[in-house]
C-alpha cells in the first residue's frame, strides 16, 4: 500500500489535487480544509496517503496530519 507521497502539486480542484511524483501524476481526494492548506502549484508537499480498493476503483484519500487520517479511518470503519 501507498504510506505517503512526496513531490510538487500539479493541480488542485475542489475535492483533489494531482501530485507528481518523478514524472507520475497522483490523484489524491482530500478534504476542503486540508486541500485548503496544501501548498500554491508547482511548490512541493508530502502528504499521508490511505489506499482504499473496492470493487470498481482504487483511490487515493490524502492527509497532512496523522490525527487527519486517524480520524478518516474511524469514519470509515462504521
Amino acid at each position: 500500500m501507498i504510506a505517503s507521497l512526496s513531490g510538487a502539486i500539479a493541480e488542485k480542484s475542489s475535492s483533489e489535487a494531482v501530485l507528481d511524483v518523478h514524472g507520475v501524476g497522483y490523484r489524491v481526494h482530500f478534504s476542503s480544509l486540508t486541500l485548503s492548506k496544501l501548498p500554491d502549484t508547482g511548490q512541493p508537499a508530502r502528504v499521508r496517503i490511505r489506499t482504499v480498493v473496492r470493487e470498481d476503483a482504487l483511490e487515493l484519500f490524502g492527509f497532512l496530519t496523522h490525527a487527519e487520517e486517524e480520524m478518516f479511518l474511524l469514519l470509515t470503519s462504521v
